[in-house]
């Protein structure tokens, strides 16, 4: 790999954990859900510091080209944040049909007890 190729990788990972680090500063990441995007940034600035990485992780999985192993951990980084995303969709799903399930009991609740005021004031 050309010092040249090396710099510019690096000069990219860099920028992409910079973009990464600000957004959870401004709080429009959370932490527990970025963690795997910080994981991969750091991956990526090892390999791009030291390609050595990658031509010995290419032949102890026997791939023969490393650019081949480049793409397929990239993949693999990519179904693992396609996971935790899907998760975490998951998730605020449930707790999104947790929160209409109780909003629409306190409605009820509201509604009887407005039934019951209206009748005690009628009685009255």
């Amino acid at each position: 790999m050309s010092l040249n190729l090396r710099v510019f990788l690096t000069l990219g990972v860099l920028i992409y954990l910079i973009v990464i680090i600000h957004l959870l500063q401004k709080r429009k990441l959370n932490l527990k859900y970025s963690l795997i995007w910080l994981f991969s940034g750091v991956v990526m600035l090892m390999v791009s510091v030291f390609p050595e990485i990658i031509y010995k992780i290419s032949n102890i999985i026997g791939v023969y080209d490393a650019t081949n192993a480049v793409f397929m951990i990239e993949g693999i980084f990519v179904l693992l944040i396609l996971l935790s995303i899907t998760s975490i969709v998951s998730n605020l799903n449930e707790r999104n049909r947790k929160l209409v399930q109780k909003y629409a009991m306190l409605e009820k609740k509201v509604k009887d007890l407005k039934k019951e005021i209206d009748y005690i004031k009628k009685e009255e």
